[in-house]
């Protein structure tokens, strides 16, 4: 047992890529989903300017922001001369969380769009709001999907260990705006930022050493 520890332990220290780098990594991450909820932002307070195309860049962009961060670590360790082809679970999991991700985009800014043109009512309006939704649950079947279908357990227990800090934090975040907002202290927290927030949060979990509490 404790030959297999140790031997799990050299392979992590060997394939590290250091504090330093996973800092750079989720802050690069929490820029671009925070740059997307900006551009999100202005796109939905702004009456839609430039319509379609000004949404089709943003899905792009964020899109490629997303991939191209998301691959980062994976050639940095094949540079390194330890890296490999990204495992089945991983594939699986980007098959299904990428296409999700682009087609909340695509709805999302739809929606705004016939929202601010058609200001539909009823049964419509309903729809129209909830559509943007429907592939961020499955984004978030995806995400939650990927433990179940690791098999490495060690790789099992840091996803499990990230998805604890990142809900205990998301948790203690919304729980401690909920009451400044009650009392008037700070402005409304829209419901839909939850979700970034704790992707942004499961992220810098994963920088943090398996043995940290």
């Amino acid at each position: 047992m404790q030959s297999a520890e140790l031997a799990i332990e050299n392979a992590e220290t060997s394939t590290s890529l250091g504090t330093g780098f996973w800092a750079g990594w989720a802050a690069g991450m929490a820029t671009a989903i925070g740059t997307f909820a900006g551009a999100i932002y202005l796109f939905t307070q702004s009456g839609s300017p430039g319509g379609p195309m000004v949404g089709g860049v943003i899905v792009v962009a964020f899109t490629l922001a997303l991939i191209a961060i998301a691959n980062i670590p994976n050639m940095v360790r094949r540079k390194r001369g330890f890296g490999e082809r990204m495992r089945a679970p991983y594939r699986r999991y980007a098959l299904r969380f990428l296409p999700a991700m682009f087609a909340y985009v695509l709805l999302l800014m739809a929606a705004v769009s016939y929202a601010n043109s058609a200001e539909p009512t009823g049964w419509v309006a309903w729809a129209v709001a909830i559509a943007p939704a429907i592939p961020l649950i499955f984004a978030i079947r995806a995400i939650f999907l990927l433990p179940r279908e690791e098999d490495d357990e060690y790789m099992r227990e840091r996803i499990n260990r990230s998805y604890v800090w990142a809900t205990g934090a998301t948790l203690m975040v919304c729980t401690t705006v909920g009451f400044l907002d009650m009392f008037g202290v700070v402005p409304h927290l829209e419901l839909w930022v939850i979700f970034p927030m704790w992707a942004i949060f499961m992220g810098v979990a994963r920088c943090l050493p398996l043995g940290s509490r």
